[in-house]
């Protein structure tokens, strides 16, 4: 049973060496390269972030997002890249590497703070603790990362991602991240995401124990909560019970977006009001 912080350092080198393990690059799907010396790099899968405390904490959250977009759209993707194209380790681990150097966690959800909120929901949902019995930050408790593996060079919706990189990514990274990784709960980011990974739980040689599945919708797919208004008891709960939550989040030091799950207190209300919190 890991219970440590040498045990945590441990279990990210069992995933760095699966990752390394199976050596696999898609044929289809357009996979993001960078362009180093003349060079072209290919952009490895790659392991969760693993918060320093989270195999302390209970219940273990796992949050799976869809998949990281790497094309050119973003100064700092193109920047990221050179830096991954030098280090392969480095690529391998670019979660970890990230937080440790102050920097937002290159899953952009993560980073404008919608996942981190779910998180807390989450806890809140499974425990029924209060708001004070929280981790002071949530950052040092979760782990994340996305389920589909292979970064995009073009556009990343999860219609665009071929079929294959879902059943590769979960065959070869996901069931390994569940079974070293050991999550009491699975908070999952889209309908497709919770479908492969329902999948990956179902299969007949899967031995684990299995954790409890939360799905969430996509943040990126929520433009209309913004301009719904928030009034009478929903105002008061986002007021008095969510919005107090946003200081059990870390701010980076050097993020390449901004906070924006305060600007959309419905998404949160919505998942507050299915998990019965309200």
């Amino acid at each position: 049973m890991i219970k440590n912080q040498d045990d945590r350092s441990r279990a990210i080198d069992d995933l760095i060496e699966n990752v390394k393990a199976q050596d696999f690059i898609p044929e289809e799907g357009n996979p993001a390269y960078a362009l180093t010396n003349g060079k072209q790099f290919y952009m490895p899968a790659y392991v969760p972030y693993v918060g320093p405390e989270y195999f302390q904490h209970r219940p273990r959250i796992l949050c799976y997002a869809i998949n990281q977009n790497l094309s050119k759209h973003r100064s700092w993707s193109d920047i990221w890249m050179r830096e991954w194209s030098v280090d392969q380790m480095c690529a391998i681990d670019r979660l970890n590497h990230a937080a440790e150097r102050g920097r937002a966690i290159p899953i952009k959800p993560y980073a404008e703070g919608f996942i981190p909120l779910a998180a807390i929901l989450c806890i809140l949902a499974d425990t029924r603790r209060s708001s004070d019995e929280l981790p002071s930050t949530i950052d040092a408790v979760v782990s994340v990362t996305n389920f589909v593996k292979f970064s995009k060079s073009d556009n990343a919706s999860s219609s665009d991602i071929p079929d294959s990189w879902w059943r590769e990514s979960g065959s070869r990274y996901v069931r390994h991240e569940i079974d070293i990784l050991q999550p009491d709960l699975v908070l999952t980011f889209g309908k497709r995401t919770t479908v492969e990974l329902a999948r990956v739980l179902s299969e007949n040689n899967y031995q684990g124990d299995k954790p409890q599945i939360r799905e969430c919708r996509f943040p990126g797919r929520i433009p209309s909560e913004k301009a719904r208004p928030v009034n009478g008891n929903d105002k008061v709960h986002w007021i008095q019970d969510i919005l107090p939550l946003t200081s059990r989040i870390e701010p980076p030091l050097e993020s390449f977006v901004t906070w924006r799950m305060t600007r959309f207190p419905g998404y949160f209300l919505d998942i507050a009001k299915a998990w019965n919190l309200l």
